[in-house]
């Protein structure tokens, strides 16, 4: 029981290596580095680094050697004498005197033959930093030390294993290293890989192939044993590679595919909202304070997030993720127009739960700009810049020239990033209206921006622009606004108002005039749908700033996977406090400029 509640909060690394040695006799020793520091290694959702130090509490604790982590394959222990720990300038050493079990010579052989290359370590955390930009971790002292294993598959598919030459030491056979490498086994296995770095650990294994082959011919000599071997490998890591690459392509062409056409299966539907039902925001966030490891929903939907950042070419920086897919419910296609739409796509009003909370929509959404939920990559649009015309002619006269120009729409991932800080009780305390809170101020956060990012470039390319250069606004002033939209082919059936803090005020004063009072009446302007955001600033050269337009046609914003969500519990820890960052990426442009109108710079 005791060596369960041990493991169940352990991180493991893989990153080390091992050397056989043969003593005198029969005596079989293996030897090797579990951990290596000062060497940064990503782990996807953000890098570590193990610090000089980080096991000075712990070399006397009871610890095993196991063989790829199994508490059943036993090779020694530090409290019998069959393990040795010691730390150096370059990390955890240890060196294991195996028995005679057969499983035990079995292993010693693999691992002499090179089979076996790479050394693990199982652990837990005491303490841990973060550098400013929140994307280096430092594990600076270790709480317990678990057990230290050689280990048949690297944390990265991308390790490589050089057979070096070597002294000619009568004890010594051999020496194969490993990358120093690490990351969470459990979290990250060597799939997690995403296109881009495949493609770079496989030039990797073709240029060093290339090099072997380079030496030889100009030293006029055939490959020693050991170029040999490594020679192989390399070739053989290519074309491994190849293979990966090619359905790792293949899966992110269908993920763009599936983003485009949207939607998702009964049965993924069910599953989704199954795991979003048991998902719990307080106590991913306890988890993550405590530096223990996620379980549950929590996990499933962390460790989902992540591949879906890393098929993005995008990095995870906090501990607790949401993938889109949890986000997004599945609905009609293009059914999220204002209007005419349902909006099944996304809960508005109703927020049952932490999930529906943190999906909450931005206001761009609510009024009906085109929304991308799952982007992957550079999304590029063709655009219409010239509409074509057509002119009447004769039955037998030449036809004129369409006049049609078109030009390209490019969205890239832009992350937007809020922080809030919580009561350590209040997160202890726990609960779904602890998480539903939460949530919906974190989404606050997010959607504040995002708001303003769409409406600053709406107003900035809105195809008809109106200076009132300070003038009163006037009924024939809105009047224009519809008239440029519907001339650009846009559908007032589809369009709305959004206007400045201070546009809301001069309209509202507006009202006492005659040629304005039938225009404005409550939340209407010429019994349009208007929307006054504070997200929709006025410029120091303007008093006030009213948009309309067919926000549909006009605007596209795209998601770029889910939620990311870092866990700081010490920078305010003197004040009792946890601090939670939540990352997103993002882009929004102008669609077609046309379905845009604005008026500015007006007063009362």
């Amino acid at each position: 029981m005791e060596t369960k509640e041990q493991y169940k909060d352990a991180e493991k690394r893989t990153m080390g290596t091992i050397e056989v040695r043969e003593a005198e006799g029969d005596e079989m020793v293996l030897e090797g580095y579990a951990a290596v520091f000062n060497s940064e290694t990503d782990l996807g959702a953000f890098r570590e680094v193990i610090k000089p130090g980080a096991f000075d509490d712990v070399m006397d604790n009871d610890v095993r050697a196991l063989i790829n982590h199994d508490p059943n394959l036993v090779l020694g222990r530090t409290t019998n004498g069959t393990l040795k720990l010691e730390q150096d300038e370059r990390g955890l050493k240890y060196r294991v005197e195996l028995g005679k079990q057969q499983y035990a010579r079995d292993f010693y052989e693999s691992v002499k033959r090179g089979d076996i290359s790479q050394s693990s370590f199982a652990f837990t955390i005491d303490k841990q930093s973060w550098n400013e930009e929140r994307t280096v971790r430092s594990v600076d002292k270790v709480r317990q030390l678990l057990d230290v294993s050689p280990v048949t598959y690297p944390a990265y598919s991308a390790a490589t294993v050089q057979a070096r030459d070597l002294p000619p030491e009568p004890e010594q056979v051999a020496e194969v290293s490993a990358p120093e490498q690490d990351t969470e086994i459990q979290n990250l296995q060597p799939t997690t890989m995403n296109l881009n770095e495949m493609k770079a650990v496989r030039a990797k294994h073709a240029d060093r192939f290339e090099e072997l082959v380079n030496v030889a011919e100009t030293e006029n000599r055939d490959w020693t044993n050991n170029e040999q071997e490594e020679a192989d490998l390399c070739k053989r890591e290519v074309e491994r590679l190849d293979g990966k690459i090619a359905r790792r392509q293949a899966h992110e062409d269908m993920i763009a595919r599936q983003a485009q056409m949207g939607g998702a299966s009964v049965s993924e539907a069910k599953e989704i909202n199954k795991i979003n039902r048991s998902f719990s925001l307080s106590r991913a966030v306890q988890a993550a304070s405590f530096g223990k490891s996620l379980e549950g929903a929590e996990a499933e939907w962390q460790q989902e997030a992540a591949r879906e950042y890393q098929m993005r070419g995008l990095q995870m920086s906090g501990q607790i993720g949401i993938p889109a897919s949890a986000l997004y419910r599945a609905g009609a296609a293009d059914d999220f127009q204002a209007g005419s739409g349902d909006g099944s796509g996304f809960v508005a009003t109703n927020v049952p739960g932490v999930i529906d909370a943190l999906r909450t929509p931005t206001m761009a959404e609510r009024i009906g700009v085109t929304t991308i939920a799952n982007a992957t990559g550079n999304l590029k649009f063709p655009r219409v810049s010239v509409k074509a015309a057509g002119t009447a002619e004769g039955e037998v006269d030449a036809d004129a020239a369409a006049g049609l120009e078109m030009d390209e729409l490019t969205l890239s991932p832009n992350r937007v990033a809020a922080n809030t800080k919580y009561s350590k009780q209040l997160i202890l305390q726990g609960g779904a209206q602890v998480d539903a809170m939460i949530a919906r101020e974190l989404a606050a956060g997010i959607n504040e921006t995002i708001d303003k990012a769409v409406f600053a470039a709406a107003y900035a390319g809105a195809g008809t622009a109106t200076n009132k250069a300070g003038a009163s606004i006037a009924y024939a002033d809105i009047v224009a606004l519809e008239t440029a939209v519907l001339a650009a082919g846009g559908s007032l059936a589809a369009s709305q108002f959004v206007g400045s803090p201070t546009a809301h005020t001069i309209l509202k004063s507006e009202v006492a005039v005659a040629n304005i009072r039938a225009v404005v009446e409550g939340a209407s302007v010429d019994g349009y749908a208007t929307n006054f955001t504070p997200n929709f600033a006025d410029t120091t050269a303007s008093q006030g700033a009213l948009l309309f337009g067919d926000f549909g046609l006009g605007m596209v914003l795209a998601f770029f996977g889910g939620i990311d969500l870092l866990v700081d519990p010490y920078s305010n820890a003197g004040t009792a406090q946890i601090a939670l960052h939540v990352n997103k990426f993002y882009d929004t442009d102008v669609r077609q400029s046309g379905a845009l109108a604005s008026v500015y710079n007006f007063i009362a």
